[in-house]
Order: C-alpha cells, then sequence, then structure tokens
C-alpha cells in the first residue's frame, strides 16, 4: 500500500514538473523574442533619426484614408524586409530564422499642416509636410502559435522634433 501511494505521488510530481518546464520555455521563448523586437524597434528608429527631413518626408504620407505614391516607391503602410532595409539585414546574418519569425511594418502619418482634401494634382498637402508620425510594428509568434506584437511611435518634425512612445 505505502509502495502503492508513494509511486502515485511520485507520478503527480513527475507531470507537474514537465508542466513547469513547458510553461517555463513558453517564458523563455516569448522573453527572448520580445528582447530582440524591442531592439528591432529601437534600431529602426535610429535609423529614421539618421535620415535627412527630405527622405522621411518622402515616405508616402497617408491623408484622409487615402494614399499617395511617392517618389522613392515607399508606401503609407509598408512591410520592411531584409532586402529593403539595411537594419533588417543585419538581423538576418547573426539570426538566420529572423525572416521566418518577424514581420516589421512602418506607417508613416502627417501630423503637420492637418489637411485631408485631395487637390487633384496628385498630392493631398497644399504646403510641404512639417511634422509626421512614424510607427514601427513588429509581429512574431511564439512555440505556441499565439501571435504577439510590440509598436513604437516616433514623431518627426521639419526642424528635427524626435520623440518616442512604446507600446506592447
Amino acid at each position: 500500500m505505502e509502495v502503492a501511494l508513494a509511486a502515485t505521488v511520485l507520478a503527480f510530481t513527475l507531470f507537474g514538473m514537465i508542466g513547469v518546464v513547458e510553461s517555463g520555455s513558453k517564458m523563455l521563448d516569448l522573453s527572448r523574442k520580445q528582447t530582440i523586437a524591442g531592439q528591432i524597434l529601437h534600431g529602426e528608429i535610429d535609423q529614421l533619426r539618421l535620415q535627412s527631413w527630405a527622405t522621411i518626408s518622402g515616405y508616402m504620407v497617408q491623408a484622409g484614408g487615402q494614399s499617395q505614391a511617392s517618389s522613392n516607391g515607399y508606401a503609407a503602410s509598408s512591410t520592411l524586409t531584409t532586402s529593403n532595409d539595411t537594419l533588417l539585414a543585419m538581423y538576418l546574418t547573426v539570426y538566420p530564422n529572423f525572416s521566418y519569425t518577424y514581420t516589421v511594418t512602418r506607417t508613416v502619418a502627417c501630423l503637420s499642416p492637418a489637411q485631408s482634401n485631395y487637390n487633384g494634382s496628385g498630392q493631398y498637402y497644399s504646403s510641404a509636410p512639417l511634422l509626421l508620425q512614424v510607427t514601427y510594428t513588429i509581429s512574431w509568434k511564439g512555440i505556441t502559435g499565439q501571435g504577439y506584437s510590440r509598436t513604437a511611435t516616433t514623431l518627426v518634425g521639419y526642424n528635427g522634433l524626435n520623440q518616442v512612445f512604446q507600446k506592447s
């Protein structure tokens, strides 16, 4: 009787330990991927700050639900890949499975001047943008298949205003 009771207690203990190891590996995977995602977001914003105003304001600006193509071909909301973003290409060399794990999108919106009327000549704004809001969103799936995302937003002004907000 004592041996059967001891075997039962040992079985419950082993099943409990297996559950702890499983949940620990899930948390470790999420923590690791969140750290990498945060590094990528900070890197993208730092890379954006190194760009000239002409480059940043040349990104496609979205106004009134409409999109306007820019000369450099970026969309108002574009998915960044290792072929069109040098920072992501660098991460691919360090993390070979990077491109299969993470998806990064950049969204650019003009905050000033606040005008949403399309003027018919291929422009949405009667004057050049003075303040842009650039949002980077990175998304990934954990080992359980659950989706996660992290967002960082920065304001970039004609005279160099930069401010960053992050949200997980």
